[in-house]
């Protein structure tokens, strides 16, 4: 590895660090309704994760036991918003995942989450790899080994094409028409 590519790893990381201790303050529980795999939480909560690698935001014991190829989410709830002890699940997750077995969180492997406000009004905003991926309520599916792949075909020259075309709507289509096929648990 590059010394520059060591720095900009630095940065970054102190970057999530600094717009965390930033947001941290600010953080107020809401009363969300969670449904997964096996079970449901009801009740207040600062945030909720979903990861599909150890590393988030690169932090990479936030989910140390991730595993791309299982076909699962893992899902964290945290159900403390005081800034004290949020201070000290941050310290469990850089001190080696710690905190996967603390009473303040859930910790769960999941396929499905649906996340919704338990409250009709309240508002539950979605970030999504750290942009606003829209309201909640919200599904979640991890399709596993699954990829979509989209394409502007109107940029694609004709000559490109080796094999029948497909319409994206009709690949759209099919694509929730699976999502909604899909079992409720593994």
């Amino acid at each position: 590895m590059s010394f520059l590519h060591d720095l900009k790893t630095f940065f970054g990381y102190l970057a999530y660090l600094v717009k965390g201790a930033e947001l941290l303050p600010r953080i107020k529980p809401i009363d969300m309704d969670i449904k997964y795999d096996d079970g449901e939480f009801k009740g207040k909560a600062s945030m909720f994760f979903l990861a599909l690698t150890n590393s988030v935001g690169g932090f990479e014991q936030i989910v140390p036991d991730a595993s791309l190829d299982d076909g699962k989410f893992t899902l964290i709830i945290v159900k403390t918003s005081n800034l004290v002890e949020i201070l000290h699940l941050a310290s469990k997750v850089i001190n080696g995942g710690r905190h996967v077995d603390d009473p303040r969180i859930i910790y769960k492997k999941t396929r499905k989450v649906t996340a919704r406000p338990a409250k009709n009004g309240d508002r539950m905003l979605i970030n999504l790899d750290g942009e606003y991926g829209g309201d909640a309520p919200m599904t979640f599916v991890d399709l596993k080994q699954h990829i979509t792949f989209f394409a502007n075909t109107d940029e694609i020259p004709d000559d490109a094409y080796s094999e029948e075309t497909i319409e994206m709507k009709q690949v759209e289509k099919n694509f929730i028409k699976g999502v909604d096929k899909l079992p409720d648990k593994e």
